[in-house]
């Protein structure tokens, strides 16, 4: 069947179309690329044609991949290209006929091949992943309460949906829980059977980057509260605080130090099935496990040469009941003789196993044109490795 080969172009993709007659070139010297098998890639273009007309766009532009063809392909339709202005880098990169791109923790995933829909899908990840706070809340609320209390069942459904049967008192209760999903960095956990039998408790989670904040209400028992964990590559900063019926009944700060050193073994502190949903080829700086079922690994690498300097942000949110990840991080390009800066990566992936042998990362919105036309919305299928 043919489909319809009709839509509507972008703006910046007719004035790509229309560029003719160049007179000048300029690829910004932000990666301090001075042959074309550079490491570091080109993120910025400018160019000047026909009537002094000028396009200049960056990596971070969804047409960028597209101004970049077009750019080479009027140069290489060009008999007298010395005709056209160009510094001497710009100009040997234009001799080689190809853009080198920057060497990123998603290098691997570029040369993969992708599937536009999911292999795997788990549906009792909301409740593996949010089963344990839910637990963990109840029983902190039931001892600040005063009452001594034990999970003595818990059961993991499908669907966000679970349940926790806990002694209190000389009695058992089963609190009834399930989780949602709001938003791609917002989660939403209601409990039903909190404290009395009708009773509510209603959990928010917020992830960011580099922290998970945590806020909850029961309308019936008139309690509210928040925890937050701030991730650092030195140390966590834990904070807890409480209220009942208004007043504040309990407030908590803790500061712990990061264990993990270079010396440091990633298999000592993950499990073997954990190892296959952690960033490859690269190794955390700071790894945190919480009593709320989570593992935050750290990653925070600079690389430098005496023209470019390249940091690279990872924050991985591990959760191992439930063997999913999910990774959010960024690279940011500095040319060090221009002092310009370009953050050229943002990016999300989710990595999820069967268990067995494969882990499938599906990889959502970002920023950087490569990243927006090659991966986001796409899936990629590895074989797990065991360390």
């Amino acid at each position: 069947m043919i489909k319809n080969v009709f839509r509507k172009m972008y703006p910046e993709e007719i004035d790509i179309e229309g560029i003719e007659d160049l007179k000048m070139i300029h690829i910004y010297d932000l990666t301090g690329v001075a042959e074309p098998n550079g490491k570091y890639g080109v993120t910025a273009a400018l160019v000047n044609y026909s009537d002094n007309k000028q396009l200049n766009y960056t990596e971070n532009d969804h047409c960028f991949a597209r101004f970049v063809n077009k750019i080479f392909e009027v140069y290489n339709l060009t008999e007298d290209k010395s005709s056209i202005l160009m510094d001497d880098t710009t100009r040997t990169i234009m001799e080689a006929g190809k853009v080198p791109r920057h060497e990123s923790v998603l290098s691997k995933y570029y040369d993969a091949d992708k599937l536009e829909d999911p292999l795997l899908v788990n549906a009792s990840t909301l409740s593996k992943r949010f089963g344990p706070l839910a637990e963990y809340l109840v029983v902190g609320l039931y001892k600040t309460m005063g009452t001594e209390v034990e999970v003595i069942d818990r059961k993991y459904g499908w669907r966000g949906s679970g349940r926790l049967i806990i002694h209190v008192g000389t009695s058992n209760r089963t609190v009834y829980f399930k989780a949602f999903e709001m938003n791609d960095s917002t989660f939403s956990v209601k409990l039903n059977g909190f404290l009395t039998e009708r009773g509510d408790l209603l959990i928010n989670v917020v992830m960011y980057d580099d922290e998970i904040s945590i806020s909850y209400r029961s309308e019936s028992e008139d309690i509210e509260g928040s925890s937050a964990f701030k991730f650092g590559a030195e140390s966590l900063r834990e904070m807890h605080q409480i209220k009942k019926n208004g007043e504040q009944i309990f407030y908590d700060v803790n500061l712990y130090e990061n264990t993990f050193t270079a010396d440091s073994k990633i298999e000592d502190v993950v499990s073997v099935i954990s190892v296959g949903l952690l960033p490859e080829g690269i190794k955390p700086c700071a790894v945190y496990s919480l009593p709320i079922g989570l593992t935050y690994l750290l990653y925070d690498i600079a690389e430098s040469t005496d023209q470019v300097e390249v940091k690279t942000f990872c924050g991985t949110f591990l959760w191992p009941d439930a063997s999913y990840a999910d990774i959010r991080g960024w690279s940011v390009i500095k040319g060090l003789q221009s002092g310009l800066t370009l953050k050229n990566e943002a990016f999300r992936i989710i990595n999820l196993t069967d268990n067995r042998e494969f882990v499938q990362s599906a990889f959502l919105t970002g920023t950087g044109s490569r990243y927006k036309g090659e991966l986001e919305g796409k899936f990629v299928i590895n074989k797990r490795k065991s360390v």
